[in-house]
């Protein structure tokens, strides 16, 4: 019986030593940004530290939760904030099992709405769990730690009956010391140009290409004024739709702007100090 009690009063030690090394660990942490490789979708998970911001879900619930489980600590039951760019299956479907299985501080989120069974899910996993849910547009801002991040579409409040889930779509900005990424959801051409027009800087180091790479997004005017070192494609691959388009991987190779696709090789990890993003899968 004394062994055994000193047995579990070791092992509860551990326990408590690896989750403050943890704590001092990620205390001075750098920032993390991966590219989910969910398939034909999106997710992008942000974490610094033990605070994360999920931005998508991916079109299938047991996907994401096997790569949340992947880089988020065990122990770790929370996902400060959720931002949903738009409705869409793709984007959405993901989060649901996501608001099952972890507790959610915060859903930022815009008035676009779908008349689909995956939408009218989330929307009474919200209310029944009463997440707090912020509808944004642009100039609304994020901060955690020394990391910023600001969102500069929509343009204003959307009307949900008129509304265009991809044009309506969240695009976020996020600086870190010396580095920039640029969100945007599935914006497509008239977007880009309302951005372009509102003279937002969208000058970065790193874009996430609209759409998959539709032939619909990523026009020449656009891709000019973000000037990216390298550009990430969420896609999956053979996909039906013909994602990413030649016109859009010309685009990116004219510029000399680095490509890297999930359906190619996978989770797209970048680890950032201040100074500088390292791109774990650059050669």
């Amino acid at each position: 019986m004394k062994n055994r009690i000193s047995y579990i009063t070791f092992a509860a030690l551990l326990i408590i030593l690896a989750y403050f090394s943890y704590q001092i660990f990620v205390g001075v942490g750098h920032l993390q940004v991966v590219f989910l490789d969910v398939g034909q979708g999106d997710s992008i998970l942000i974490q610094k530290g033990t605070r994360q911001i999920l931005i998508d879900g991916g079109p299938s619930g047991k996907t994401e939760l096997a790569k949340l489980g992947k880089y988020l600590p065990y122990f770790d039951d929370e996902i400060e904030l959720v931002i949903l760019t738009h409705p869409d299956k793709d984007h959405l479907a993901g989060l649901v099992e996501v608001a099952r299985s972890y507790k959610i501080g915060k859903v930022l989120t815009t008035g676009a709405e779908k008349d689909t069974q995956v939408y009218k899910e989330w929307k009474d996993l919200l209310a029944y769990n009463k997440f707090e849910t912020m509808e944004v547009w642009r100039g609304a801002e994020v901060k955690f730690e020394d990391v910023r991040m600001k969102v500069i579409h929509p343009q204003g409040k959307i009307d949900a009956s008129a509304g265009d889930a991809n044009n309506d779509s969240i695009v976020a900005r996020l600086d870190y010391g010396e580095n920039s990424f640029l969100f945007t959801g599935d914006i497509e051409s008239p977007a880009e140009k309302e951005i372009l027009d509102s003279g937002e800087d969208i000058d970065v180091d790193f874009l996430k290409i609209a759409h998959h790479g539709s032939k619909y997004s990523s026009g020449e005017a656009f891709l000019d004024a973000a000037s990216p070192e390298e550009a990430i494609i969420s896609v999956s691959e053979n996909n039906s739709y013909g994602h990413p388009t030649e016109a859009v991987l010309g685009a990116l190779k004219k510029r000399n702007i680095n490509i890297f696709r999930t359906d190619e090789i996978g989770d797209i990890i970048y680890t950032c100090i201040k100074s500088k993003c390292k791109n774990q899968n650059a050669k």
